[in-house]
């Protein structure tokens, strides 16, 4: 069956064309939400990397300065703050995507540590005079992976909580083991539904309570404009339907 006649002008083409273009966005908005969440845990980078496959990665390295105490309890990429110990933390040190925060205390309890072998920085919380503290990482878009290296300055385990756009939160314990050797952590869920997540590490002594490095997560391009592509493609046919009729009527 032929989908255009001859005879259509373009006042019988514009409209059906507006209302495919408007069923179609109508049908890719939808399928872009996710029903449920699930999370595949990773313990080796590799594996978590071919899992995510082409989808773009950014990896957070905590600059390669000592930066602390970061005493606003909050570090993105708008933070602009001298600190006590380092240099300065400022705009653009940090990538764009995601915000770190943790309830302010006192003494070193939020800070971005350098050296000791480590490539870069490390992101950690002291408890020295601050129980139980958390790591908060909100994203500034849905993202569907993420993932950190960390050792036993994290301490013996650590509780995990994924926030999603909908649906129950993801919550459970994971085992760190023994060693100032960088160990590697991921989670990938089956749809981009991740806001947030919250790190409690388990500290048996007064040190850190919570300690990453190489904080990497997905994201994704500007959204494809789906919509805008197919207009331009009906206009360019109406635009040659429009030639071919002038070239035969003279």
């Amino acid at each position: 069956m032929n989908l255009i006649s001859k005879n259509l002008t373009i006042t019988d083409i514009y409209p059906r064309c507006i209302a495919f273009v408007g069923a179609l966005l109508s049908v890719c908005g939808s399928a872009s939400i996710a029903e449920s969440a699930s999370i595949t845990p990773f313990t080796n980078r590799n594996d978590f990397n071919t899992s995510i496959g082409a989808t773009p990665l950014i990896i957070e390295d905590f600059t390669n300065y000592i930066h602390y105490p970061i005493i606003t309890g909050i570090l993105n990429s708008q933070t602009n703050l001298v600190v006590k110990n380092g240099s300065p933390i400022h705009p653009g040190d940090i990538k764009p995507g995601a915000t770190y925060s943790t309830p302010q205390g006192t003494g070193l309890f939020f800070n971005i540590d350098a050296g000791g072998g480590y490539t870069g920085g490390f992101l950690d919380g002291f408890t020295s005079s601050n129980f139980n503290r958390t790591l908060t990482v909100n994203f500034d878009k849905n993202v569907s992976a993420f993932g950190f290296d960390t050792n036993n300055f994290m301490g013996n385990d650590f509780n995990l909580t994924i926030k999603f756009s909908s649906g129950e939160n993801f919550v459970q314990n994971f085992l760190v083991s023994n060693s100032e050797r960088l160990q590697f952590f991921g989670f990938q869920s089956d749809a981009f539904d991740i806001q947030s997540i919250i790190i409690d590490g388990n500290r048996d002594r007064s040190n850190d309570e919570f300690a990453l490095d190489n904080f990497t997560f997905t994201t994704v391009p500007e959204p494809f404009n789906l919509g805008g592509i197919l207009i331009a493609g009906f206009m360019g046919l109406w635009l040659k339907l429009k030639k071919q009729k002038g070239s035969q009527s003279v």
